[in-house]
Protein backbone atom coordinates (compact mmCIF):
# COMPACT_ATOMS: atom_id res chain seq x y z
CA UNK A 1 0.00 0.00 0.00
CA UNK A 2 1.53 3.38 -0.91
CA UNK A 3 2.16 6.31 1.46
CA UNK A 4 -1.07 9.31 1.97
CA UNK A 5 0.42 12.08 -0.35
CA UNK A 6 1.20 15.00 2.18
CA UNK A 7 0.06 18.48 1.69
CA UNK A 8 2.14 22.32 2.13
CA UNK A 9 -0.17 24.50 3.68
CA UNK A 10 0.06 27.83 5.13
CA UNK A 11 -2.17 29.50 7.78
CA UNK A 12 -2.62 33.43 9.07
CA UNK A 13 -4.41 33.78 12.14
CA UNK A 14 -5.69 37.19 13.95
CA UNK A 15 -5.93 37.26 17.21
CA UNK A 16 -8.03 40.15 19.33
CA UNK A 17 -6.27 43.24 19.85
CA UNK A 18 -7.58 43.77 23.33
CA UNK A 19 -6.03 40.16 23.75
CA UNK A 20 -3.28 39.54 27.06
CA UNK A 21 -0.34 37.60 26.38
CA UNK A 22 -1.99 34.59 28.04
CA UNK A 23 -4.67 34.31 25.67
CA UNK A 24 -2.67 34.46 22.28
CA UNK A 25 -0.47 31.96 23.55
CA UNK A 26 -3.31 29.68 24.52
CA UNK A 27 -4.96 30.17 20.73
CA UNK A 28 -1.21 29.45 19.89
CA UNK A 29 -0.64 26.35 21.61
CA UNK A 30 -3.93 24.76 21.09
CA UNK A 31 -2.97 25.70 17.06
CA UNK A 32 0.11 23.47 18.12
CA UNK A 33 -1.91 21.23 19.78
CA UNK A 34 -3.43 20.27 16.79
CA UNK A 35 -0.79 20.44 15.01
CA UNK A 36 1.09 17.60 16.76
CA UNK A 37 -2.10 15.26 17.04
CA UNK A 38 -2.12 15.34 13.26
CA UNK A 39 1.54 14.39 12.98
CA UNK A 40 2.27 17.77 10.94
CA UNK A 41 5.47 19.07 9.93
CA UNK A 42 6.10 22.45 11.13
CA UNK A 43 8.53 24.86 8.66
CA UNK A 44 7.60 28.13 9.96
CA UNK A 45 5.75 29.55 12.76
CA UNK A 46 6.41 33.27 12.92
CA UNK A 47 4.24 36.00 15.29
CA UNK A 48 3.90 39.52 13.46
CA UNK A 49 2.73 41.13 16.19
CA UNK A 50 0.44 43.73 16.51
CA UNK A 51 -0.53 45.49 12.86
CA UNK A 52 -3.25 47.63 11.55
CA UNK A 53 -5.83 46.06 9.51
CA UNK A 54 -6.49 46.61 6.35
CA UNK A 55 -10.69 47.02 6.70
CA UNK A 56 -12.34 46.70 10.40
CA UNK A 57 -13.21 43.44 11.62
CA UNK A 58 -15.65 43.12 14.47
CA UNK A 59 -15.31 47.09 14.84
CA UNK A 60 -11.34 46.64 15.50
CA UNK A 61 -9.14 47.98 13.07
CA UNK A 62 -5.71 46.43 14.79
CA UNK A 63 -5.14 42.70 15.65
CA UNK A 64 -2.35 40.14 16.80
CA UNK A 65 -0.98 38.25 13.27
CA UNK A 66 0.53 34.84 13.33
CA UNK A 67 1.99 32.89 10.40
CA UNK A 68 2.62 29.43 10.37
CA UNK A 69 3.45 27.05 7.10
CA UNK A 70 3.33 23.24 7.85
CA UNK A 71 2.81 20.39 5.44
CA UNK A 72 0.34 17.30 7.01
CA UNK A 73 -2.15 15.17 5.61
CA UNK A 74 -5.20 16.22 3.78
CA UNK A 75 -8.37 16.73 6.92
CA UNK A 76 -5.89 18.14 9.36
CA UNK A 77 -6.72 22.08 8.22
CA UNK A 78 -10.60 21.23 9.12
CA UNK A 79 -10.09 20.56 12.54
CA UNK A 80 -7.69 23.43 12.79
CA UNK A 81 -10.36 25.94 11.14
CA UNK A 82 -13.16 23.79 13.76
CA UNK A 83 -10.54 25.42 16.27
CA UNK A 84 -9.83 28.11 15.58
CA UNK A 85 -14.06 29.32 14.69
CA UNK A 86 -14.34 28.25 18.93
CA UNK A 87 -11.83 30.54 20.08
CA UNK A 88 -13.44 33.87 20.73
CA UNK A 89 -9.91 35.40 20.54
CA UNK A 90 -9.41 34.36 16.82
CA UNK A 91 -10.66 37.14 15.11
CA UNK A 92 -10.07 35.55 11.73
CA UNK A 93 -8.12 33.51 9.87
CA UNK A 94 -7.17 31.80 6.48
CA UNK A 95 -6.26 28.77 5.33
CA UNK A 96 -3.77 28.32 1.56
CA UNK A 97 -2.97 25.46 0.28
CA UNK A 98 0.67 26.18 -0.94
CA UNK A 99 1.67 22.46 -2.56
CA UNK A 100 0.06 18.97 -3.38
CA UNK A 101 1.49 15.51 -3.63
CA UNK A 102 4.62 15.78 -1.02
CA UNK A 103 5.56 12.36 -1.02
CA UNK A 104 6.18 11.31 2.61
CA UNK A 105 9.40 9.66 2.13
CA UNK A 106 11.09 12.67 0.65
CA UNK A 107 9.43 14.85 3.17
CA UNK A 108 13.45 15.99 4.38
CA UNK A 109 13.86 18.89 1.72
CA UNK A 110 11.20 20.63 2.75
CA UNK A 111 12.03 20.79 6.18
CA UNK A 112 14.20 24.09 7.10
CA UNK A 113 17.95 22.35 7.80
CA UNK A 114 19.09 21.84 11.82
CA UNK A 115 21.13 24.47 13.10
CA UNK A 116 24.35 23.52 13.20
CA UNK A 117 25.93 23.72 17.15
CA UNK A 118 28.18 26.54 17.93
CA UNK A 119 31.71 25.76 18.40
CA UNK A 120 33.48 27.67 21.59
CA UNK A 121 35.86 30.11 20.56
CA UNK A 122 39.18 29.06 20.81
CA UNK A 123 41.69 30.83 23.34
CA UNK A 124 45.03 31.99 21.92
CA UNK A 125 47.26 33.35 24.47
CA UNK A 126 49.19 36.25 23.18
Amino acid sequence: MANAKLRKYELIYLVHPEASDEERARVASRVNQVIEEYEAHIITNEDWGKRKLAYEIQKFNKAYYSYLVFITKPGTTHEIERVLRMLDSCVRFQTIKLQDGIDPDHLDRYLPAPEPAEEPEEQTDA
